[in-house]
């Protein structure tokens, strides 16, 4: 194996891994009907990458047939998965054509290579190129009323890594005048992956990921600057070690995105205290916030227990605000409000205190520290004091 082809075999396995990844993320996900036909189409490219590694390893003519065939079939797979997307047919045409272009390939496939090629390879270059141009245009004409919101989102990604794909495709065609130093083509399938994890973070913008997907080309161009400088090595060895060092960087990413949002499933927020929290009374429920881990040692503060206070004056403070934050708390302030405060957060070595009834006045003091939460952790809590003086209002 030469070292063009080593290269190459690198960042195809990257994409394999990348592909591997996102099967588990997406059966986890669900098993509806676009579930069911992005896995066709993941199981069609990962066939393709796993034949064309071990042609390029062993040199058998069996697998370089396979890599034609299950080439041959990514158009079909490419219209299957957008027609779901689109939830529309295309049109007999279309669907004649992908059809069509799978039996050829079945054919071409066994053809030998001195009889079928060049011109086997252009065939396939324009089947696929008219696979991924037609989807992308169905894509981009769609119906976007007859659409949800997240359907949108959901095609737009897809469609964002459509243009990347063939500008990439063509280096994995040797073209005569323009051979490049590594195939790119696995690139696109592992930013398609990444786009495709990234759903589930709906904050995440279309320019967030291209912005985040520029830091790390440009990480990879820095990397493959040093490493080639100090191997001495020329531009192609330059650019096959920037673009492994790309794969390698984005599999890593999109492992971590993966094992993120597991987390995220499994995080024993306090939306799911809400969920599952006994609802009977307001001091049940709480006395059940004061097991969770994110507020362990949560002290609720009944009427009797705030007899030292003002009750008017804490009704004032909460009236504003049902949440109150140590680090709010100005120093200077040398108000009746303020010195409650500060002796309901030293007294009870609290971060947070907030109201969960008003009549009698009950308060929940707890510590978080800003560290140890989650990013959503204190809207979570805001969600259930409402949720508590819900309780309290219906328990009268």
């Amino acid at each position: 194996m030469d070292r063009i082809l080593f290269a190459d075999s690198i960042v195809s396995l990257a994409a394999l891994f990348g592909l591997m990844l996102l099967v588990t993320f997406i059966k986890r996900s669900g098993k509806d009907s676009i579930s069911r036909r992005f896995l066709f189409t993941i199981r069609v490219i990962q066939f393709l990458l796993f034949f064309r590694i071990l042609y390029w390893i062993s040199d058998v003519g069996i697998f370089d047939a396979l890599t034609f065939i299950t080439a041959g079939m990514l158009p079909l797979s490419m219209i299957i998965l957008t027609e779901g997307l689109l939830r529309r047919h295309a049109s007999k045409t279309v669907k004649t054509i992908a059809v069509g272009s799978v039996v050829i390939f079945i054919v071409l496939g066994f053809l030998p290579e001195n009889i079928a090629e060049p011109w086997r390879s252009g065939l396939l270059f324009t089947a696929q190129l008219w696979g991924f141009v037609t989807a992308g245009y169905m894509a981009w004409t769609r119906d976007k009323e007859s659409l949800s919101s997240s359907e949108n989102r959901v095609i737009e990604r897809i469609a964002l890594s459509i243009p990347l794909i063939i500008l990439l495709l063509i280096t994995d065609f040797r073209i005569a005048g323009f051979e490049s130093p590594i195939r790119l083509s696995g690139l696109s399938i592992l930013f398609m992956c990444w786009l495709t994890v990234s759903l589930e973070r709906s904050h995440l913008k279309n320019t967030d990921m291209l912005r985040a997907f520029s830091v790390l080309i440009a990480g990879a161009v820095m990397a493959g600057i040093a490493i080639a400088y100090l191997l001495e090595t020329n531009l192609n060895g330059y650019i096959q070690i920037s673009v492994i060092t790309l794969s390698a960087t984005m599999v890593a990413v999109l492992y971590n995105d993966c094992i993120s949002l597991r987390f995220d499933e499994r995080r024993d927020s306090l939306l799911k205290h809400i969920a599952q929290g006994d609802l009977s009374s307001s001091q049940n429920f709480l006395r059940g916030l004061q097991n969770h881990p994110l507020v362990e040692g949560a002290v609720i503060l009944s009427q009797e227990e705030l007899g030292d206070f003002d009750k008017n004056i804490l009704r004032s403070i909460f009236s504003n605000d049902a949440l109150q934050r140590k680090t709010d708390i100005i120093k200077t302030d040398k108000s009746e409000k303020a010195e409650h405060l500060n002796w309901l957060f030293e007294r009870y070595n609290a971060t947070h205190i907030i109201l969960v009834s008003n009549k009698p006045i009950s308060l929940v003091a707890l510590s978080m520290p800003s560290l140890a939460a989650s990013p959503g952790a204190e809207t979570e809590l805001r969600a259930v004091q409402r949720m508590a003086i819900l309780i309290s209002e219906q328990t009268k």
